[in-house]
């Protein structure tokens, strides 16, 4: 009887709570798309598995090479391989840095950032040069297409007269930002706001 009216008690003050009920959201897919996506699966599993695989027997070889040898020669031989293991952690990390280093560059420049490592140079110096001309291109790749856009004259229904070249210019700013060819800043510096 005490269980009933305590269950009762906290119902009323409502400190029984059920998790929201979500139903399942369907999801359709051409069987040409589920191909694709299993043959991806597939395909990064048989890679990890084959990286997985070369790395077990790179390890089984250098044991067994090390198993055949005196206790004097096999201590330095295990102490160049941690020393090795190490240099490559520490590259690896080094280059993460670089990257992370990279991205950041793009993003203060409106880049997209999943061109980091297409830009990594050998050092920090060559990075923001391949960074720089990068921007340079992509830049003249916009002034060109803009310059295009804008030879092809004003939009389509528009009115000729006073206060036409204004709002040309931002239909041109809208449809650029809209096809993904401008960034925000971009519409702002054509439009000089």
């Amino acid at each position: 009887m005490t269980t009933e009216s305590t269950e009762t008690k906290d119902q009323k003050e409502g400190t029984q709570t059920e998790p929201p009920k979500t139903e399942p959201k369907t999801v359709t897919i051409t069987q040409d798309e589920l191909d694709k996506l299993i043959g991806k699966v597939r395909t990064d599993t048989r890679d990890q598995s084959t990286k997985e695989l070369a790395k077990l027997k790179a390890d089984y070889e250098e044991k067994l090479k090390l198993s055949s040898m005196k206790e004097e020669e096999r201590a330095k031989a295990e102490r160049e391989l941690e020393s090795k293991k190490l240099n490559d952690e520490l590259a690896a990390a080094r280059r993460e840095i670089a990257v992370r280093s990279a991205e950041a560059e793009l993003a203060k420049l409106d880049l997209n950032v999943e061109l980091a490592t297409i830009v990594l140079g050998k050092d920090a110096d060559e990075t923001a040069k391949n960074i720089a001309n990068l921007k340079k291109q992509v830049d003249a790749m916009v002034k060109k297409q803009l310059d295009s856009t804008i030879k092809t004259g004003a939009p389509r229904g528009s009115a000729s007269g006073p206060g036409t070249q204004a709002s040309s210019k931002e239909t041109i700013a809208k449809r650029m930002k809209e096809s993904g060819q401008w960034s925000e800043s971009d519409v702002k510096k054509y439009l000089g706001s």
